[in-house]
């Protein structure tokens, strides 16, 4: 999970605020209606496009996956090299906000007017209630069926293994009992477990929400990162398929440096400073 991204918002939100959480929210009680992830919780939680566009890209995966096992020299990883065609075939899928929706927990973050922790996302992951992102069931289960070998690798800390299991497995989506195919970065990079996949099969598809589900070196300012898509874009709706989040991510963390540590507000003025800059096509 990332550090949230702020939207002055206006008055008439308080109405998406109590779709969201059932009723007015604790922040919007004393009068503030500008919590920062509102209108990227309400449309990411309620909105009929983002649904549309969540099966529109499972949708594509599957097309994609038909293609790459029809083709014994198609390898979606950067860090796979030599040859492939005799591996097994796998595809690779980050966790948060690709597989399971947590938008529940970010509703609770906008009703206390609060920030993400580690301590209330624990919290939230032991309750192993994610719902499945819309699209992502069906996908993983024909990945089963065509013999793909699922790997779900996640930020996530190693301490949340268990309920993130419980979780997938409640879905019924195709994790290991022991859950030897869920990968946890640990809040470091994934590149090294794209790696180690790389030695034994064959990476048809990544799947994600953030550019290190994809590419190492990701954690750079924004028109770096950008830069980085345009570097590798013929991969992009191909072998890499990514889906949308405006709740978080180092999109985010990026446009204050990756310091966590600073304030709230001081986040908000970095963000709201670096809206001018220019992005270079």
């Amino acid at each position: 999970m990332g550090i949230r991204h702020p939207h002055h918002l206006l008055l008439p939100l308080v109405l998406a605020a109590g779709l969201l959480a059932g009723c007015a929210p604790v922040g919007l009680q004393r009068g503030d209606a500008s919590h920062e992830m509102l209108n990227a919780v309400a449309w990411q939680r309620l909105g009929a496009e983002y649904e549309a566009v969540a099966r529109q890209t499972y949708g594509l995966a599957s097309r994609r996956l038909a293609e790459a096992l029809a083709d014994p020299r198609w390898s979606a990883a950067l860090e796979q090299s030599g040859d492939t065609a005799g591996l097994a075939p796998a595809v690779v899928l980050d966790i948060d906000e690709t597989v399971l929706d947590n938008t529940p927990y970010e509703v609770r973050i906008i009703r206390e007017h609060g920030a993400f922790s580690p301590a209330t996302f624990a919290a939230w992951c032991e309750e192993a209630a994610a719902a499945a992102v819309p699209g992502a069931r069906a996908f993983l289960r024909e990945a089963a069926t065509r013999g793909v070998a699922v790997f779900f690798y996640t930020a996530r800390r190693e301490a949340l293994r268990d309920c993130t299991r419980r979780n997938l497995e409640a879905l019924g989506l195709p994790v290991a009992p022991d859950g030897a195919n869920l990968l946890m970065a640990d809040g470091g990079a994934k590149d090294e477990w794209r790696r180690r996949i790389a030695r034994h099969h064959r990476i048809l598809l990544l799947m994600g929400d953030n550019l290190e589900d994809f590419v190492a070196g990701s954690r750079q300012d924004p028109a770096a990162r950008r830069a980085l898509v345009r570097r590798h874009e013929e991969r992009w709706g191909h072998q890499w398929i990514i889906l949308p989040n405006p709740m978080y991510g180092h999109w985010e963390s990026a446009l204050y440096d990756f310091d966590h540590d600073l304030p709230r507000a001081a986040k908000t003025v970095r963000k709201a400073g670096v809206l001018g800059a220019s992005v270079v096509d």
